[in-house]
């Protein structure tokens, strides 16, 4: 039996000996080209095969290859992918960076196109440039990175997010861009974990977004994925742990002073005195030590945001396997944010599988599935009250938050935010979408690619708010409630919605060069959308039991539902084809044909065009001898895109039911009816925007100075604005095609990258303006203090101008006034010289507010193991108003007193001299609602700058990671928004970009690992 084994493995192995002589071993050095240091953790592929490796940390590699292959496929991030002949059993291999500038490929609509092949105005970035500025958000990451692009948050709470426009506003209703990614639409880039972003293309003119007809007017956002490539192998785990504190508060006076001040008002507005004695203000401080209970002194804002740092942190988990025939890169990212009081949380799962299957030569799949998790915990307002950041700035220190005993006080009448946030119950949303990609691939004949594609999206949200009714005891006595927050019981309401979008395509591309000088391109595709919504959601009041959140608990007696559904479909042709002449001359037409189901039946169809043009004049022989010019390209387009997110079914009449009480004999009973409530006009029809763009791309001093530069001149006609009809008619205003408004604006791109020694680095910069003008406007509605006019800026400054404040009585009587108008009012310009003020016949627009001159860059440094970047951004102009909390005393008549005003305000008890140099009027309930009219005395320059995102990191690769099986490991620390350069007076306390009374703009401190395997 063991000679019959022996005999056996001897067979074997002289079998595998004709194989084991056919391999060969191949060594190598992998370095990069620029600075000649090696580069670790390189795949290295025999070509045509799956046997590949990876290079250690000094640049080396062995791989035993078949003697038959010939070429070796070296890939790796940030490199140009390089094919090499096996000439030596040693090679030494150089890779050179990968290049950003006029060969790099950049996704379009539909497609890929290099970028000096554009004849569109079209701006990319990276992966770096995204997962590099260390946000939870992807739009956050875009902020100052794409000129023509901006970018604005009104609020840092956990889970928001920010407004992406494109060159400015399209239209009075949605301007936000149209979000793709991989080719299909998407409510929100949010909806992408920014460390999955392979890069983002933004189609800013209509000649490159028309190919998006219907949907285009407002810009084009792709967002491409990364997918595997073929030889690598990794795991990787990142983790981030980070604080986040307000860049700005406003702050208040103390309690006495408020007191005082109080006071002063009182009497300004007619009493003999305030209702605070002097004695009682004089000894309030040592009363409080005595009895905190009957004299409080609550800091409403520090108690309510009591966290000084709130943290954030996150875990991603990549796998990435890329072979010949199966290419897969899986991602896990989850996210958690606290805020700066309790109960408000964030946290969001995402998960991510993108496949690339390669059947044989002819046919490939795609196959991508995407799952997003989002759950917000937050606390329940009352009615009549804010949230708790601004029940903390209104309160006045003078109402007291708990009793000495651990009891909530009842702080103004049962106003208490603290209550609130722990005793006031709690809102819970939660968010999950499930979106599937398949697309089939197939080249029938050399040059034809034929594309499937299918893509559910299903949406499943639901939102729970259990509101408890707080109970406030007297002090001296626990049993007798005093009052309560304003809810005479606990209440529940939870609501459920599904939403089912469905994307199809069939595309085909054709490509084929003819002869040595012509080369063709051309796209036919096909589209459908559809959109299902449903909704419902019950409530009940009335709940015995406050622990137990579930609606069986509640009355039955206080009960109520409702249910909603709506659908909207869009089906659409297009096409696009590219023609180029020795790479020198380039023209590209666009056309599609959009069909919605949100117009009437005679109105739902749309062409829209565009053609665009590019000449490659350094090509040219007179241009051909100059060296530092690398590459010069003109171009120039036009198009036309529209706009059909205007709601569903505005062409038709709409019922609306109600409940009237009838006799039915002599019993009076509810009935349900039903009666038309909008006056329906069944034209009404797309909103369309053309542009004219023309553009300039240059390469200097050997392709190390990239330059980018466009004008464009913009017009949206037959907006939808809401039609005056008579009040006889009976019906709401409808919706009808009145108004145009325009825009010009221009854009440059700046981009330089170079090495010195060992250190590799970059700069970039961009700067825009798009100014939007109102061209026809029918009905501009209410004037407010935002109005849009015709020949005048997009949602200017409407109000009055200010003369100062009155020092007298005798300025007051030589001067037209407001009723009651006394000195220490602020005084306003007669426009009309009618000797009155009045609202209709003395404002006028005093500037825009929107942000112009948008501007943005970033700086990164690359020595050795050692990563920095710095990354800018912008505003260079923008009227401001300045927040009412730091401006306005004594909000609700009882609020609190700003301490801006201190030392800046008029008062009977200044001088002469600090009265002319006064900021602020006097201090008057009566006279507040004028004295803080929207004038231009309350607005600021609002350009800042600030600085975004620093991030410095090290990177490990040495030889003891290989033994634990560790690729490499990168540290890494960082911060955003960490200052801000501004015009606001700094004793107010806003923030530049969301000056209001929300949650607080945060500058985040944090650190992280990534640890590849």
């Amino acid at each position: 039996m063991k000679q019959k084994l022996l005999l056996f493995f001897s067979l074997c192995l002289l079998l595998t000996l004709p194989v084991l002589a056919q391999n060969k071993t191949i060594k190598g050095t992998v370095t990069d080209a620029a600075s000649n240091l090696p580069l670790a953790g390189v795949s290295v592929v025999a070509e045509g095969t799956t046997v590949g490796t990876t290079t250690n940390e000094s640049g080396q590699f062995t791989l035993q290859v078949a003697t038959t292959v010939k070429k070796l496929t070296i890939t790796f991030v940030n490199y140009r992918t390089t094919t090499v002949d096996i000439t030596e059993d040693n090679l030494s291999i150089r890779l050179a960076a990968e290049v950003k500038g006029m060969d790099e490929v950049v996704v379009v609509g539909y497609g890929t196109q290099k970028k000096k092949d554009l004849t569109g105005s079209v701006s990319t970035i990276g992966a770096k440039d995204v997962g590099g500025r260390q946000t939870v958000q992807v739009s956050e990451a875009l902020q100052g990175s794409i000129s023509g692009v901006s970018v604005t948050r009104s609020s840092g709470a956990p889970g928001s997010g920010a407004s992406i426009r494109i060159r400015g506003i399209t239209t009075t209703g949605e301007n936000s861009p149209l979000i793709l990614v991989d080719g299909v639409p998407v409510n929100s880039i949010d909806n992408v974990n920014p460390n999955d972003v392979e890069s983002i293309s933004v189609l800013k003119d209509a000649a490159s977004a028309a190919i998006y007809g219907s949907r285009g007017a407002a810009g084009v956002v792709l967002v491409t994925t990364k997918r595997a490539k073929n030889g690598q192998s990794s795991l990787e785990y990142n983790y981030e742990y980070a604080v986040q504190t307000p860049t700005s508060l406003p702050s208040f006076v103390g309690v006495q002073d408020y007191m005082r001040y109080f006071n002063e008002q009182s009497v300004n507005d007619g009493a003999s005195s305030g209702p605070y004695p002097q004695a009682f203000i004089n000894s309030y401080l040592d009363s409080n030590k005595v009895s905190p209970d009957r004299f409080p002194n609550t800091d409403w804002q520090r108690a309510t945001m009591k966290y000084r740092f709130a943290p954030r942190e996150r875990h991603d988990l990549v796998f990435t396997m890329g072979t010949g025939k199966l290419k897969t890169k899986a991602s896990l990212g989850y996210q958690n944010a606290g805020a700066f009081y309790d109960n408000f949380n964030y946290n969001r799962y995402l998960v991510r599988l993108n496949n690339d299957l390669q059947i044989n030569d002819r046919i490939s799949v795609n196959l991508d599935i995407a799952y997003r998790r989002t759950t917000t915990k937050s606390t329940v307002s009352t009615p009549g009250f804010g949230s708790p950041v601004y029940e903390g700035r209104v309160l006045p220190p003078i109402y007291d938050d708990y009793y000495s005993d651990g009891r909530y006080a009842p702080g103004k009448d049962g106003r208490n935010p603290l209550a609130q946030i722990y005793e006031g119950g709690f809102g819970k949303s939660t968010q999950s979408q499930l979106l599937g990609r398949l697309a089939i691939n197939v080249k029938p004949i050399k040059d034809l690619t034929l594309t499937a594609l299918i893509s559910p999206s299903f949406d499943f949200d639901k939102n729970k708010t259990f509101a408890k009714q707080i109970r406030f005891t007297d002090i001296n006595d626990p049993s007798r409630v005093i009052f309560t927050n304003l809810r005479s019981t606990t209440f529940l309401n939870e609501g459920r919605t599904e939403n089912l979008i469905m994307n199809g395509q069939f595309l085909a591309n054709y490509r084929k060069d003819i002869g040595k000088y012509h080369s063709i391109e051309a796209l036919a595709g096909y589209e459908e959308n559809y959109n299902y919504f449903e909704s419902i959601s019950a409530s009940r009041d009335g709940f015995p039991l406050t622990t137990f959140p579930y609606l069986s608990v509640g009355s039955q007696e206080f009960r109520d539902n409702s249910g909603n559904a709506s659908e909207s479909a869009l089906r659409s042709f297009f096409g696009r084809v590219n023609y180029s002449f020795n790479d020198r001359y380039f023209i590209q037409g666009n056309i599609r044909y959009d069909k919605s189901s949100r117009f009437g039946k005679n109105y739902r169809d749309a062409m829209f065009p565009s053609v665009s043009a590019g000449w490659v004049l350094s090509e040219e022989t007179f241009l051909k001898d100059v060296k530092w010019l690398s590459f010069l390209k003109l171009r120039a387009s036009y198009g036309e895109a529209g706009n059909e997110r205007i709601g569903n079914y505005p062409y038709q009449a709409s019922l609306a039911a109600s409940t009237a009480l009838f006799y039915q004999g002599t019993a009076v009973v509810p009935l349900t009816g039903y009666a038309q409530t909008d006056f329906a006009i069944e034209d009404i029809s797309w909103e369309t925007t053309s542009t004219t763009d023309v553009g300039i791309d240059m390469t200097l001093l050997n392709s190390r100075l990239t330059v980018t530069a466009d004008y464009f001149v913009r017009r949206t006609r037959d907006i939808l604005l809401i039609s005056d009809i008579p009040n006889y008619v009976g019906f709401n205003d409808p919706y009808d095609n009145l108004g145009t408004i325009g825009a010009k604006g221009w854009e440059i791109e700046l981009g330089w990258r170079d090495h010195f020694g060992k250190v590799n680095y970059s700069v970039a910069a961009n700067l825009s303006d798009a100014k939007t003008e109102v061209i026809t406007i029918s009905n501009p509605g209410s004037l407010g203090s935002i109005v849009n006019l015709k020949g005048y800026e997009f949602n200017s400054w409407y109000g009055y101008r200010s003369g100062g404040i009155f020092q007298n009585a005798g300025e007051v009587a030589a001067s037209p006034v407001f009723p009651n108008t006394k000195p220490g009012d602020m005084k306003y310009n007669d426009l009309n010289k009618d000797g009155s003020i009045s609202s209709d016949k003395d404002r006028e627009v005093l500037g825009g507010s929107l942000p112009r001159y948008i501007y943005g860059g970033n700086i990164r440094l690359d020595y050795q193991n050692f990563d920095f970047g710095l990354v800018f951004q912008g505003v260079g102009k923008k009227l401001s108003l300045l927040p009412s909390e730091s401006i306005q005393p004594f909000a609700e008549a009882f609020g609190n007193m700003p301490s801006a005003m201190v030392g800046r305000l008029w008062s009977v008890n200044n001088s002469a001299e600090q009265n002319k140099a006064a900021t602020f009027p006097r201090l008057s309930r009566t006279s507040n609602g004028n004295n803080y009219l929207v004038s231009d005395h309350w607005l600021v320059n609002g350009a800042y700058f600030r600085v975004k995102n620093i991030t410095l990191g090290y990177s490990m690769r040495q030889a003891f990671l290989k033994r634990a099986a560790v690729q490499s490991i990168r540290f890494y620390a960082a911060v955003n928004d960490l200052f801000s350069i501004h015009h606001f007076p700094k004793y107010i306390g806003a923030d530049p970009e969301a000056a209001n009374l929300g949650y607080p703009i945060v500058t985040t401190i944090m650190g992280g690992i990534s640890v590849r395997f």
